[in-house]
């Protein structure tokens, strides 16, 4: 396994995640989200920005190691498709998962949720699979 190709598909994912991240849930779904997940309405007032980097960079690390030393992914298209479904099944076994324990989630926020992150986590895999497949490193 190559290091330095493993953290560059990890920078592309987490660069991926974190920009689509803001586009979808900041920006084009905000309201919708707030509307089918009324208990997250009053979570805190600012975003912690550490904790959303950090959970960032963990999510372009684990698509990086599952496509670098699994699976051998090295096309933007393959990559798009991988990271669909571990966003799909990241995305539904999690907010299934607080849905059941807390008020936070309805079943429509879940699926809401789980549709926007599976697209997030799409265009985190092909940016994943784009910085794997650089041949500099």
């Amino acid at each position: 396994m190559n290091t330095n190709r493993l953290l560059l598909g990890a920078l592309a994912g987490f660069f991926g995640y974190f920009m689509s991240g803001y586009l979808f849930y900041v920006v084009l779904f905000k309201d919708l989200l707030a509307s089918t997940n009324p208990g997250m309405a009053s979570g805190q007032a600012e975003a912690n920005m550490i904790a959303i980097v950090v959970g960032n960079l963990m999510g372009g690390l684990l698509l990086s190691y599952i496509f670098e030393r699994w699976a051998g992914i090295r096309s933007v298209y393959t990559g798009a498709g991988a990271g669909a479904i571990i966003g799909l099944l990241t995305a539904l076994s999690y907010d299934s998962m607080i849905h059941g324990t807390t008020t936070l989630m309805t079943w429509n926020g879940v699926l809401v949720d789980t549709f926007i992150y599976t697209i997030i986590s799409a265009i985190a895999g092909a940016l994943t699979a784009f910085g794997l497949s650089y041949k500099r490193v």
